[in-house]
């Protein structure tokens, strides 16, 4: 796995056999049938892992990207909200960085999730001044159900602002969306550009699908690259041979930890541009393994809780908490390679202050920090996983997504539990939907 990532475990417990190993090779080979599909119909939610198989995925998109791509395009709008933009994003934020607004880099993308009057306001001032004429702008409107609140709601407000200011801009809108979905029937009237969803594809799981791959393309992302890395770890990943099962080690490993009374996965980045990426993974996790009731229907309340941290940020304000606090935490530590001729000055304006800095780069001192977190971990002997990308590519961002759904997938049939189905999402959903309708404003 080492040019996909690599990955080491530490202090952590003896993995158990039997049940666990029954169920893991019962999942390993459903997984080998479906990888021998690649394409077609979309029948069980385990078919997940061939998106990045499939050439009719691709080849859809590309089709719409090339009736939608202009010379003159400067920004793709996302309009959604969890997985419909939370891979995406870990995608794109990786490959671009903090600052991507302010580069001449172009075209961009925009994401607009939650709602919020300030984020419609700025993202109205950002237009008001790059954009005049419809070839300039992409709105992508991502929804599985056609009827999600915050995007319904946040098109509304843009399409408003834009239809006031640009001449033919509904002719810019593409809708990702299930086959036959509410949406996907106004879009149809409107004529606005459809990409569909499989139906056995939840958000947590389509970044490889139309819901990532269209916007990404279009932003200049090499999905070819993305795919590919995928597709190799989904290889290793089923492959006869045991040593490359990275995805069940890695499941059987951190259910071995919850056995023993792990109750948080903290997900610690060494790269600021990877928070997104850790964001779009506590999300698969939550929602994949947080479950009320078991496979069998029992009331069993279990699951992992996720939190997303960032090295070095974070360790002047968590790091007294992971090794002084509660032992109830496996880490996963993610440094990621990168190379750089910046250097500290050898006679800098505060030479002396800070000791063995001068001459390092920044990849330097942050592999230094990391090593010394690693032995943090290895002093108070808790349990930690050591990731290490070789870069931050398409290829080994692919490989990592495609790695951490197989993990969620063999971790769920560990814990007997369903990872596709989030039924008390809409405890909330519905009770928003009661007070909309009661509300006057």
């Amino acid at each position: 796995m080492d040019n996909l990532l690599s990955c080491h475990y530490y202090n952590t417990s003896p993995l158990r056999t039997s049940h666990e190993g029954s169920a893991s090779e019962a999942l390993l080979t459903e997984f080998r049938r479906i990888a021998a599909l690649r394409s077609g119909a979309y029948v069980s939610h385990n078919e997940v892992i061939r998106l990045p198989l499939d050439p009719n995925i691709l080849g859809d998109v590309k089709k719409v990207a090339e009736r939608f791509y202009t010379s003159q395009l400067k920004f793709i709008i996302i309009i959604g909200i969890g997985g419909s933009n939370l891979g995406t994003r870990a995608i794109y934020d990786a490959l671009r960085g903090p600052f991507d607004l302010l580069s001449d880099k172009a075209p961009k993308l925009l994401f607009l999730d939650t709602t919020s009057a300030r984020m419609i306001h700025d993202l109205e001032e950002v237009l008001g001044g790059d954009v005049h004429h419809k070839e300039e702008l992409v709105i992508n409107l991502i929804s599985k159900s056609g009827t999600t609140t915050e995007s319904i709601a946040n098109f509304e407000l843009l399409m408003r602002y834009l239809m006031q200011r640009i001449d033919g801009i509904e002719e810019r809108v593409v809708c990702t969306t299930d086959a036959f979905s509410a949406l996907w029937k106004i879009a149809e009237q409107k004529k606005y550009g459809l990409l569909e969803i499989p139906k056995v594809v939840g958000g947590r799981f389509s970044v490889f699908s139309s819901v990532g791959l269209f916007p990404l393309l279009l932003a200049g992302v090499d999905v070819v690259a993305l795919r590919d890395g995928a597709k190799d770890m989904l290889a290793q990943c089923i492959s006869d041979d045991p040593n490359t099962h990275h995805a069940r080690r890695s499941a059987e490993i951190l259910h071995a930890e919850m056995q023993r009374g792990i109750a948080i996965l903290n997900i610690f980045h060494f790269a600021p541009e990877l928070e997104s990426l850790g964001k779009w993974e506590r999300q698969l996790i939550a929602e994949s393994l947080g479950k009320e009731k078991d496979l069998s229907g029992k009331v069993v309340h279990v699951g992992i809780t996720p939190i997303v941290s960032i090295g070095s940020t974070d360790l002047h304000s968590m790091a007294q908490l992971y090794f002084g606090g509660p032992k109830d935490k496996f880490t996963m530590l993610v440094h990621a390679g990168s190379t750089s001729s910046r250097r500290v000055p050898e006679q800098g304006l505060l030479q002396g202050l800070v000791s063995g800095i001068a001459g390092k780069s920044p990849s330097t001192i942050m592999s230094a920090i990391f090593d010394g977190v690693m032995s943090g971990y290895q002093k108070n002997a808790l349990p930690f996983a050591e990731v290490r990308l070789p870069t931050i590519s398409p290829y080994v961002l692919g490989a990592y997504l495609e790695w951490r759904m197989l993990a969620v997938i063999h971790l769920a049939a560990l814990m007997h539990v369903d990872p596709f189905d989030q039924p008390n999402v809409e405890d909330y959903k519905e009770g928003t939907r009661r007070i909309l309708g009661s509300l006057k404003d």
